[in-house]
């Protein structure tokens, strides 16, 4: 797709506050629907041109589902909040949720047409162990300190965690309910 070159906009559709949806979607004119809100392009059009990936989809409410429905339809037509003129925008959505798919509409759910389901970790235990090295691996390049500390240079001067084998055995023990976030959060405890 030409939309590869285009932005990334990402955003976790859980932490949209609830009366303003639309706005953080659709954008909005100045001053609109509160007064001293300023004018943003909301996330369509930020998207313009490139990927929307809106993470725990699920957790959008289903009238808000609805109101993707046009831009998904109607090659991209939306509306800003307070404005008349319609716009467009040439977008690809991208979504996940961990919830069963039948907790959307049926008719945006039907509008995402490709599929990739992903096992938990109970299921590729194997993993986990590439996992807890990439995870700590970032944690380190936001936290200089924590890689200075936890990380060794291997003979390619790659920065290698400090890892005891019982540590990374028990991690690949535990019982997992979910998925990435439960291994990362077990990793700081």
């Amino acid at each position: 797709s030409s939309r590869r070159v285009g932005p990334l906009v990402s955003r976790n559709a859980a932490t949209f506050p609830e009366s303003l949806i639309d706005a953080e979607l659709f954008g909005n004119v100045r001053d609109y629907p509160n007064p001293g809100m300023r004018e943003r392009c909301g996330l369509i059009g930020e998207a313009a041109g490139g990927t929307l990936f809106l993470d725990e989809i699920g957790e959008l409410p289903q009238d808000m589902q609805a109101h993707l429905l046009r831009v998904l339809d109607s090659g991209g037509a939306y509306h800003r909040l307070g404005e008349s003129g319609q716009r467009t925008a040439d977008i690809r959505l991208v979504a996940a949720t961990n919830r069963d798919t039948d907790s959307l509409r049926r008719d945006f759910d039907a509008r995402l047409s490709l599929r990739v389901s992903s096992s938990g970790l109970n299921e590729r235990r194997e993993d986990i162990p590439l996992l807890i090295r990439h995870l700590l691996r970032r944690i380190a390049r936001e936290d200089p300190d924590l890689g200075a500390r936890f990380f060794t240079a291997n003979d390619e001067g790659e920065l290698e965690p400090l890892l005891d084998p019982r540590f990374v055995e028990a991690m690949v023990r535990h019982k997992y309910t979910s998925h990435v976030r439960e291994l990362e959060n077990r990793l700081w405890q």
